[in-house]
């Protein structure tokens, strides 16, 4: 069976990234840069009081769905050559509500992943602090490690699923399905999972690292430049920053899931004539 090559879809990730850097830079500033540049002012610079501070979580709600309107906008473009920035964004908006739906369902999949882990822990006498902390001071031994293993097994499990919808997007975007996306999913990755999830470490590794770099380093620069009495125009330096990196990679991320699923179409177009 023909597998889908990660480099052949690396190599065609860079090309997008290169081809099409203005009109990728113009959707991540409009749906990741900004609105993330107006979060992390929220607090900082801009101070919040009564009764506005019950703003926060609807502008945290809005960064989320821009966020996915962008992933979406930028699947579109890195899927076919020719769409452009506008009818990214307006594909993206076509397809929304649906994408939505199915990242909902996906979040109550991955909480029903920890369910049994937290009736064990439970179960074994752990209690959350005051702080958010998990209280094991009291817990019984193997209720506590059976609930461990559960963690365990579950965050593996979410480590699989994740790479079995690298391409969910691209189904959501291209072949305009809904909940069926996620079963056409699965069958577009079928071969590929172990060398997807190498890809999902590598890339979480390289992302962490570039971020605790970049927000240390700033933090730095910012405190020289301010003064170290300027906390809130530190913390804001430092959310910008973090929310530049978070762009880029969440970029690259998106053209690489938008390649694979192309590839893995092409793929499938080969094999068909043999099945």
């Amino acid at each position: 069976m023909t597998m889908v090559r990660i480099g052949d879809v690396w190599d065609r990730t860079v090309d997008v990234l290169r081809g099409r850097t203005a009109i990728l830079i113009g959707i991540a500033l409009l749906t990741l840069v900004l609105p993330g540049i107006v979060a992390g002012a929220l607090g900082t610079v801009v101070p919040l009081q009564d009764p506005f501070i019950v703003a926060v979580p609807l502008v945290r709600l809005a960064m989320l769905v821009l966020l996915v309107l962008g992933v979406l906008a930028m699947t579109a473009v890195a899927s076919d050559p020719a769409v452009d920035r506008a009818q990214g964004l307006r594909i993206a908006a076509q397809r929304l509500l649906a994408a939505l739906g199915v990242l909902i369902a996906l979040v109550l999949a991955a909480l029903a992943l920890f369910i049994p882990a937290g009736v064990l822990f439970r179960l074994s006498g752990a209690t959350l602090s005051g702080e958010g902390t998990l209280d094991m001071s009291h817990a019984a031994s193997g209720y506590a490690a059976g609930a461990g293993l559960l963690v365990l097994l579950a965050a593996l499990l979410g480590l699989w699923l994740s790479a079995r919808i690298v391409p969910l997007f691209g189904i959501v975007v291209n072949e305009r399905r809904g909940f069926g996306a996620l079963r056409r999913s699965l069958a577009l990755t079928k071969g590929s999972t172990l060398k997807l999830i190498g890809v999902l470490i590598l890339y979480f590794i390289l992302t962490t690292v570039a971020m605790l770099a970049a927000t240390m380093v700033s933090g730095v620069v910012a405190r020289l430049a301010l003064g170290g009495d300027a906390t809130a125009g530190v913390a804001f330096v430092v959310a910008v920053v973090r929310t530049l990196i978070s762009a880029g990679a969440t970029t690259v991320q998106s053209v690489f899931y938008a390649r694979f699923y192309v590839a893995a179409i092409e793929r499938e177009q080969r094999m068909a004539p043999l099945a």
